[in-house]
């Protein structure tokens, strides 16, 4: 286990994410043949579970059932390895999770097939909420919500991919890929919980933006770690930023305070003039000298914390405590 998922596992409830493991088990198990197989390499080891987790932990958080909503969650969780596994694709990642990615282990057509296949999965796992006499006008909500997402999802890959290698993209752009391609089912997570748990408006509403701002936190902190940590902690190779010439947060605020030389040499590398481990060792040492490390630890510090308000509407709850210290999780520098 990685730092960063011994971190998470001291904030969740561990039973949460034991149902959470054997429903994907029971969903995969319904298919035979190539697709079980590579779906459940896919999905296992599972990593931190936190849509799933976030998804349950919300609805109890609010008075809701979790028993009778963990195929929906399991779902979420299906949805969001489909676009990994196509991530993995589109930047020719050959690490994920510490082990080979789907594409690296059986191929991109295959991989191709197994990403689409998770996402019909999710769909319907989703769906098995309703043999737990989940009432259909929740179920249409959630499904709403889920589905919505998954187009922003698809948008904001579409942005990233058109910013590639374009240090003058700005800031902004960078941001919208963070939420519409992190954020966003964060928040779809603990909205989709509290809305399947009934929960009245202004809750919904506040678990919503507990989980976009969480979501930022953990994205800001993840874009940090090819640059403050080894692959393990990682769970992918560390260049695999700079080897696709992708432009994230660290990288732009660094080159926005970049003296001339910096900036001709940030220029070089994301022109792909140089080495790749040349690359990110030369990026990482600007990173450094001009602050964008913990320019980007900050940022991701006021987003949790405004993660952590956003819980202030809610019934004190022992789900309540692990939503609030799952956020902390996500700013501590010492993990």
């Amino acid at each position: 286990m990685s730092i960063v998922e011994q971190a998470v596992g001291e904030a969740v409830d561990p039973s949460l994410v034991d149902l959470v493991k054997a429903e994907l088990r029971r969903l995969v198990g319904k298919e035979d043949g190539p697709l079980a197989v590579e779906a459940m390499d896919a999905l296992f080891p599972t990593g931190k579970l936190l849509r799933p987790v976030l998804c349950l932990e919300s609805a109890a958080a609010v008075g809701g059932d979790v028993h009778s909503m963990v195929p929906f969650a399991a779902g979420l969780q299906c949805v969001h390895v489909a676009s990994l596994v196509h991530d993995d694709i589109i930047d020719r990642d050959p690490v994920r999770r510490g082990k080979p990615s789907t594409a690296e282990q059986f191929g991109i057509n295959e991989a191709l097939l197994v990403g689409d296949g998770l996402v019909m999965i999710g769909a319907s796992a989703m769906l098995d909420a309703r043999d737990s006499g989940m009432p259909m006008d929740r179920m249409e909500r959630a499904l709403r919500v889920a589905f919505d997402t998954g187009r922003e999802m698809c948008r904001a890959a579409f942005q990233e991919a058109m910013i590639r290698g374009d240090l003058s993209c700005g800031i902004p752009a960078v941001l919208e890929v963070v939420h519409g391609k992190t954020a966003a089912l964060f928040g779809a997570a603990c909205q989709a919980g509290a809305v399947l748990a009934d929960a009245p408006g202004n809750q919904v509403a506040c678990l919503r933006e507990y989980g976009e701002q969480l979501g930022v936190a953990f994205q800001l902190r993840d874009d940090l770690l090819p640059y403050t940590s080894d692959e393990h902690t990682a769970g992918k190779t560390a260049i695999s930023d700079i080897a696709n010439r992708q432009p994230n947060l660290p990288v732009l605020l660094a080159y926005d305070a970049a003296g001339p030389a910096d900036r001709q040499q940030l220029e070089a590398i994301f022109r792909g003039y140089t080495d790749v481990h040349t690359a990110h060792a030369q990026t990482r040492e600007i990173l450094v000298r001009t602050g964008a490390i913990d320019d980007v630890i900050e940022r991701a510090r006021t987003s949790a914390e405004r993660a952590q308000a956003a819980l202030a509407e809610l019934p004190p709850s022992a789900s309540r405590d692990r939503l609030t210290a799952l956020a902390a999780t996500a700013v501590d520098r010492d993990r």
